[in-house]
This record gives C-alpha cells, sequence and structure tokens, in this order.
C-alpha cells in the first residue's frame, strides 16, 4: 500500500510534541507538521482548507456541520479543553457582581460562536438563568481591530449582535467603560493595568470544580479534523491519526511520570 503524504497543523502541546518531533508516527503516512497557535490553524483550516490533518474549532466545526457539511472528518481527539467561568471580565463599577447583573448590559466577545463563548452562554443559562437574548453583544477584535467572524451563524431574531468599529479594539473599550463586560479565553490587556476590570467570578477554580462535581463535565474547545477528501479516499486514515495523537499524550504523561511531575 502506498504511503500517504500528510500535512498537520497543531499547536505544539506538550501532548503533541512527539509528532513534532517524529518520536510517534501516524501508521501508514507521511507527515510535515507545522505548529501553529490555535487561532491561526482555525483561520487557515476554515478559509482555505491548508492542511489535511488540523486542529479545529469545536463550536466552528459544528457550525459548518449543522449547515451541510465541513471539508473536515471530526475525531475524537480534543487537544484544548478547559473551564471557562475564568473567561468573564466586567467593570466592577457598574455595579456587576453576579451572572444576573449582565442583563442588558454590553458585552464584547471576539467571536459570537467561538467555542469559549458558547460554553460561557451555556453556562450562563443553564446555571444562572441568563439567556443570550438578555445580553447586547458586541463583536470585533480583542487586541487589535478588524477581526470578523471567522464562521458567520445565523442568529434568532431577539439576540442582537453587532460588530465594533474598524478601529476599535473590544480591549480598550472595556478599558474606557465603552463596554460593561467581555468574554475571552485570553485576559484581556486592560485586565492587568485597571483597577475597575476584574473577572466575573474572582475564585473562579472554586466555581469551576463545583460545575465539574455537578455536572461531570469537562468541556471541549478544540477537535482534530481529517481532510474529508481524502478519508474518502483511505477510509483507515481517522483511526490511524486518532491512534497518533492517542500515543502521543501517552508518551507526554509517561515522561512527566519518569521525572517525578
Amino acid at each position: 500500500m502506498a504511503r500517504v503524504s500528510l500535512s498537520l497543523a497543531c499547536c505544539d502541546y506538550d501532548r503533541t510534541q512527539a509528532l513534532f518531533h517524529g518520536t510517534v508516527a501516524i501508521e501508514g503516512c507521511d507527515v510535515v507538521p507545522v505548529a501553529l497557535h490555535p487561532e491561526q490553524a482555525f483561520h487557515r483550516a476554515f478559509k482555505y482548507q491548508e492542511f489535511d490533518v488540523t486542529e479545529l474549532s469545536m463550536s466552528g466545526y459544528m457550525a459548518q456541520v449543522s449547515r451541510g457539511g465541513s471539508p473536515y472528518v471530526g475525531i475524537p481527539v480534543f487537544p484544548s479543553r478547559a473551564f471557562r467561568h475564568s473567561a468573564i471580565y466586567v467593570r466592577t463599577d457598574r455595579g456587576i457582581t453576579a451572572p444576573g447583573h449582565l442583563k442588558g448590559r454590553l458585552v464584547g466577545a471576539p467571536n459570537y460562536q467561538m467555542t469559549a463563548a458558547v460554553w460561557v452562554r451555556g453556562i450562563l443559562q443553564d446555571e444562572f438563568g441568563v439567556r443570550p437574548a438578555d445580553l447586547r453583544w458586541r463583536i470585533g477584535g480583542q487586541e487589535e481591530p478588524g477581526r470578523t467572524e471567522m464562521v458567520p451563524v445565523a442568529l434568532p431574531e431577539d439576540v442582537e449582535v453587532a460588530s465594533i468599529g474598524p478601529q476599535q479594539t473590544l480591549s480598550r473599550m472595556l478599558d474606557d467603560g465603552a463596554l460593561d463586560a467581555m468574554i475571552s479565553a485570553k485576559a484581556p490587556s486592560c485586565f492587568e493595568r485597571n483597577p475597575h476590570v476584574a473577572r466575573l467570578f474572582p475564585a473562579y477554580r472554586e466555581v469551576e470544580a463545583a460545575y465539574y462535581e455537578k455536572t461531570r463535565l469537562f468541556p471541549i474547545m478544540h477537535l482534530v479534523g481529517v481532510r474529508r477528501t481524502l478519508v474518502e479516499k483511505h477510509p483507515w486514515l481517522p483511526v490511524s491519526v486518532f491512534n497518533a495523537f492517542v500515543e502521543a499524550k501517552a508518551r507526554c504523561y509517561r515522561n512527566q511520570a519518569e521525572i517525578g511531575h
């Protein structure tokens, strides 16, 4: 059987490094790995379908599938999982001390459909009774202006979503008080310097632990996708890719155990 040439794009997490170092191979394949920040991988995969195997945004992938299909076949490899109670930043001078206080407020997010925001909306609604339509959403670049939705989605009419100005950034707007709150997987730059910007849940680790005890959910952020045309041609490929990621993760854990981490 002829070997398959694959391009692979993924962040070089500790649990994927064996794939980049070549100590773990994808069976039947010759792999050219490219280490990318997740947002770069998402952009190049969703817009250009640039890689044969790639890290994907879970929500972006689900949005594509819900509209009839994706150029990638998702496999159950999840390079990133994270609780997101820490991802809600608020202006402390607006009287926002509980989730219910977000109702009617201007809330920024880099993308409405980004996975972190999807989980936050679910948590706000399921745990605190705050619906997406209760917030007024503003979308745009967090630190650099000009960002647009990576995977556009159709929303209910009662959900208010608008883009910020082409020269504005969410962090600057939160810093200046033009936003009441912001949802982001990464802390905005104003969080470190502005005493009026804080997390909605200061003791977020305790809140996240309680959430896990209640729901047993460890939120999935990213998955791995394999180019659909290659899967149709080589049906064995997803299993080979899956096995390689599993082995790379196992090696990472074994190495950490050996050095006492």
